[in-house]
C-alpha cells in the first residue's frame, strides 16, 4: 500500500490537491492546518479510502469509493475526553451504471448522527421522494465508535475501521 499526501483529494481525478512530500505531510500532521492521506495500491486508481484531517487528527474525515471512484460514504469523527468519537456518517447511493459520480448525482442519501449517550438519529433523503425521512434512536450501541488517537502514519486503524452501528 502506498500513501498520497496534499491537502485534500480530488476524487473525479483521483489525485491530492496540493501534493506535498511525506516531509511536509508530516509537519502538517504536528502544526496543521489540514493534511489529507490517500491509501492507494497504485497512483491513478481509485484509492482504498481518503483521510482530511486537522493537527495532530483532532478531527478525521474518512472517505470511501466504489470500484469507480465514487464516494460511497463519509465517516467523520472529533476528540472527546481525549478520544475520537465517531459521530456523523454520511452514505449516497448511485446509479448502478458502472459509471463514476459525484455526490449531485446520487440517488439517495442517509446520514448517521451518533452521540456518546447512544442517541441517534438517521435523516434518509430519496431524490424521487418529496420529503426526507427522519428517524431517531435512543439506547443504540456505540461502544465502537471509540478509537484512541492517532499517530503519524496510524492510517490504515482508522481508514479500514467499520462500527458496527452504522
Amino acid at each position: 500500500m502506498d500513501y498520497l499526501y496534499g491537502r485534500s483529494w480530488f476524487a473525479d481525478e483521483r489525485k491530492p490537491v496540493a501534493p506535498i512530500s511525506e516531509e511536509q505531510a508530516r509537519a502538517a500532521f504536528d502544526d496543521g492546518p489540514q493534511l489529507a492521506v490517500a491509501a492507494v495500491e497504485e497512483v491513478g486508481l481509485v484509492p482504498r479510502y481518503t483521510l482530511e484531517m486537522n493537527a495532530r487528527a483532532e478531527a478525521v474525515d474518512v472517505h470511501l469509493y466504489d470500484a469507480h471512484g465514487s464516494e460511497v460514504s463519509a465517516l467523520s469523527y472529533h476528540t472527546l475526553k481525549g478520544r475520537l468519537f465517531l459521530f456523523n456518517v454520511v452514505e449516497w447511493l448511485y446509479p448502478d451504471d458502472g459509471q463514476y459520480h459525484g455526490m449531485m448525482g446520487a440517488l439517495a442519501d442517509r446520514t448517521y448522527l451518533f452521540k456518546p449517550n447512544g442517541y441517534a438519529r438517521l435523516r434518509t433523503k430519496v431524490e424521487a421522494a418529496p420529503a426526507a425521512t427522519i428517524e431517531e434512536f435512543t439506547d443504540v450501541n456505540v461502544s465502537d465508535h471509540w478509537l484512541d488517537p492517532l499517530e503519524w502514519g496510524d492510517w490504515d486503524r482508522i481508514g479500514e475501521y467499520r462500527p458496527t452501528a452504522v
